[in-house]
């Protein structure tokens, strides 16, 4: 076909347009730049982050246009209210045309609830974060949808993403002991996790309380080679139940934190590093404590299959991976950062606590191979020993 002057014009606006788009979203914003500078982000990082936006959020145009045209990404998060607050205004200063609901809830409406109304053909999520006890059940169902050819990717180190591409570590956290300063004495924190179920551990009979979230920090010392399941099975779990007699309690992480303050036992666990530092800086006489090995994981990130925001979903986790994107949810909530290039001092919360011990991390094997046989072991010793469903 013939092309006329104004099907050429035409053209070669169409094409201008698409650079001109490329380019802005290869760029860090000025409402990022200023966002990481008001709130404590050196600028070694920021320039760093900005460096890399060529590459990492250089997303298809493509996408772009289709996003445009999808309806508002839902998904359950363990974001506070106020957080996502502060970060999605950064996002959508690069991204106006995507709409997020991004709904704080707990681990069984974050996780369980949209699988299972997946697995019955009624998607109410596109997005699922954090999801991690549940893995084994997401890829049974075949339920995530393939991330692997986002630009950001070959950011996540490759023993925190999914080999088949369907997930990838979102931030990294680490997992260790609340406990009110007012009640226990530093010389009472125990030294390992084998000082705190010890007979003569100083926290026995009560003065712990456990959340039921074996996957959060048990998981790491499973596949320990201090610990290993043998040991957990026969000698750390049953001391755990039966000669620490922690409190079995049905509240969550949120409860874990908020409790020692108000009596109800002296010991919270576990606890994460952001959350703890948020309420610490609050004034709070708490104090957090790291037995070694340390617990350390990454919260997971992933998107259903056959969403109507499949687009939007995949440029938004995009941004996540991005070091943009890591650094901003670290400046608003704490998040410490799972990006390769952003594991360096100043990137996570409360790390002077943990710096130069021994860190247990939860790996892929753990998670996919290892978390099962923990439950054999877990759930029923919290069942005989009195903890609620």
């Amino acid at each position: 076909m013939k092309m006329t002057p104004k099907s050429k014009l035409l053209t070669c606006s169409a094409v201008a347009l698409l650079a001109t788009t490329a380019t802005l979203h290869a760029e860090m914003t000025d409402e990022a730049r200023q966002f990481l500078a008001d709130n404590g982000i050196s600028d070694e990082l920021i320039e760093q982050a900005a460096t890399a936006t060529a590459t990492e959020l250089d997303v298809p145009a493509e996408w772009l246009e289709k996003a445009a045209e999808e309806g508002t990404i839902d998904f359950s998060t363990n974001d506070a209210a106020g957080h996502v607050a502060e970060w999605l205004p950064v996002f959508n200063a690069r991204y106006p045309d995507i709409e997020i609901v991004a709904t704080e809830t707990s681990g069984a409406a974050r996780a369980v609830q949209p699988l299972l109304a997946y697995k019955s053909s009624n998607l109410v999520r596109h997005i699922v974060v954090s999801f991690e006890g549940s893995l084994p059940d997401y890829i049974e169902a075949d339920a995530l949808a393939e991330l692997d050819d986002l630009p950001a990717w070959d950011g996540v180190p490759e023993d925190r993403r999914a080999a088949d591409g369907t997930f990838a570590g979102m931030q990294n956290t680490t997992w260790c002991l609340i406990y009110n300063k007012d009640r226990v004495s530093e010389d009472e924190l125990p030294a390992t996790w084998w000082d705190l179920v010890a007979e003569d551990s100083a926290l026995k009979d009560g003065r712990v309380g456990a959340a039921n979230r074996a996957q959060l920090w048990t998981l790491n010392l499973w596949t320990h080679e201090d610990y290993g399941s043998e040991r957990m099975t026969n000698e750390f779990l049953p001391a755990f139940f039966n000669t620490l007699k922690p409190q079995l309690r049905s509240e969550g992480v949120g409860g874990m934190i908020n409790l020692p303050l108000v009596g109800e036992f002296d010991v919270g666990l576990p606890t994460p590093n952001d959350e703890t530092a948020e309420m610490m800086e609050t004034g709070a006489p708490i104090g957090w404590h790291c037995p070694e090995p340390v617990p350390q994981y990454f919260n997971l990130i992933g998107m259903f299959r056959d969403s109507p925001t499949h687009y939007s979903s995949k440029v938004f986790i995009n941004w996540i991976l991005s070091q943009e994107g890591q650094l901003v949810r670290l400046a608003a909530g704490g998040d410490g950062p799972v990006h390769k290039d952003l594991q360096v001092e100043g990137a996570a919360a409360l790390a002077d606590e943990y710096a130069g011990k021994d860190i247990a991390l939860r790996t892929m094997d753990g998670m996919l191979n290892e978390l099962p046989k923990l439950y054999d072991v877990w759930n029923p010793l919290w069942a005989e020993t009195g903890g609620p469903n």
